[in-house]
């Protein structure tokens, strides 16, 4: 039976022989039910492949063909839908939630926030999972009754604006997943149409994206698509992914083959419509950041991405549903990763260049399983293009739950990397909830001196643990999980 290790076959229905050969090999040095890629060079598809198995435990081959949820990167799709309306004169990027919804009671704060800022990630509103204000297992429970999705973005909407952002607009970059289900409601009011409506007239249509649509493949399909998986000591597989309301937020079913032509779209190398879609100044505003605005995370998140990363925290930033990178050479880098609660994808992608790799997988998985096979992919076609240039590293960063932003101290213990030189001693609370440094190169600072903290036995788990503020981290080849008070 199909395993996560089990050879899968290459046949016509996986795409590029070569490639899905190649893809084959990664699939299986990761431990993968499936996983689908494609590599655009020069502003053109190079090559794509899809190997695997649909379901864990079945002989249930994925084709090239197939669909996968994408989450977040499915964020630029409800950008770019909003770029095109806004051609059309049916909004402007500064059109704010008071426009569209006159009648509604909401905090002051709210009545400035624009569509903008939402897709911007810059209103400054902080997801539910983080205020634990909004009850969303109404809305779930709303979902599972069958309640119309543009219904349930209604009622999200006019809860979320009495709450007070935490932020004013455009003065911080927080990650926010609820923005974007908000943005969406304000589509639908200014069109009159469901969101998912106006993504197949306004943009899956025009593209010939005929494979894109919302909600889980195998809900539909659950022999002809894949299944979702989580996973503990192994895989299980999943029908039914994250509610289909939350479409605005991401979560596009696509093969990985329309995927490319939308990221290939973004790359104005390709337009299948006589009437264009966008501009070239649409499609660097989408992929511009609006201003100045930083990212609310302090010393310790710079620390981390240049330790684990190698990266300068200054450089990365977010535009129209678009991580961000300047590099020294001049190169303008756009990319996202997404993750449902089955699937897991991730893109990299340069303008300037024409040079982009595509990849999900039908897992939720850490995001580094990815990163090396977009790593192994980019070594593999090195010599056919200037892959060194594409940024390969995009992290998506996220708001430290179950704290206030206005909490701040010193601990009484801190952490210092031997490579650098910098301790959290000075780290705000929120700060400390990253990790700082390889723990190969920790040193701990407390009432009996200073001490080094060697690595756990083992190449996979290490910990730190901090005896003053009680907590431990766990670092999982580079990736963190917060266990407070553990």
């Amino acid at each position: 039976m199909g395993c996560a290790t089990t050879p899968a076959p290459i046949t016509d229905k996986s795409g590029d022989a070569d490639f899905a050969q190649f893809l084959e090999t990664i699939r299986q040095d990761e431990k993968l039910p499936a996983i689908a890629a494609s590599v655009i060079i020069n502003g053109s598809i190079y090559a794509k492949a899809a190997v695997g198995i649909r379901k864990y435990g079945t002989d249930n081959w994925v084709t090239i063909d197939d669909k996968f949820l994408i989450g977040s990167c499915g964020k630029a799709f409800t950008a770019t839908l909003a770029a095109i309306l806004i051609k059309e004169g049916s909004l402007k990027w500064d059109t704010t939630v008071k426009d569209f919804f006159p009648e509604l009671e909401m905090h002051p704060r709210w009545e400035n926030i624009t569509i903008q800022q939402l897709l911007s990630n810059r209103s400054g509103y902080v997801d539910d999972i983080n205020t634990h204000l909004l009850p969303w297992e109404e809305l779930e429970d709303l979902w599972n009754r069958n309640s119309p999705s543009a219904d349930i973005r209604f009622i999200y909407l006019k809860r979320a604006i009495n709450h007070k952002p935490a932020h004013p607009p455009d003065k911080v970059i927080i990650y926010a997943n609820s923005r974007f289900l908000i943005a969406g409601a304000m589509l639908e009011k200014a069109t009159k149409k469901t969101f998912e409506k106006l993504m197949e007239e306004k943009l899956f249509l025009p593209l010939k994206l005929k494979s894109a649509g919302y909600g889980s493949p195998a809900a539909k399909e659950p022999i002809a698509q894949p299944h979702g998986h989580s996973k503990s000591a192994f895989y299980t597989p999943i029908r039914q992914d994250l509610p289909d309301f939350i479409a605005p937020m991401g979560i596009v079913a696509i093969s990985i083959g329309d995927w490319s032509k939308f990221v290939l779209f973004h790359l104005k190398a390709h337009q299948e419509s006589h009437t264009r879609l966008l501009e070239s100044s649409d499609l660097e505003k989408l992929h511009t950041p609006p201003n100045s605005a930083h990212w609310n995370y302090g010393m310790s998140y710079s620390l981390y991405l240049k330790t684990f990363d190698e990266l300068d925290a200054t450089t990365i930033n977010y535009a129209l549903a678009w991580f961000t990178e300047m590099k020294n050479d001049g190169n303008f880098l756009i990319g996202h990763k997404g993750q449902g609660s089955s699937f897991t994808a991730v893109v990299h992608a340069n303008p300037k260049t024409g040079n982009a790799i595509l990849l999900m997988t039908n897992a939720k998985v850490d995001h580094i399983h990815l990163r090396r096979a977009a790593k192994a992919i980019k070594k593999h076609y090195a010599s056919q293009t200037d892959f060194h240039r594409l940024y390969l590293c995009t992290r998506q960063i996220r708001q430290p739950s179950n704290i206030s932003s206005h909490r701040r101290g010193p601990c009484k213990g801190s952490i210092r990397c031997h490579r650098t030189g910098l301790s959290n001693r000075h780290l705000t609370i929120d700060d400390r909830r990253r990790p700082v440094a390889r723990i190969g190169h920790l040193h701990r600072r407390g009432g009996s001196g200073r001490q080094r903290i060697p690595p756990r036995v083992g190449k996979r788990y290490r910990a730190v643990q901090r005896a003053a503020a009680g907590n431990i981290f766990y670092l999982y080849r580079g990736q963190s999980q917060f266990h407070p008070h553990w």
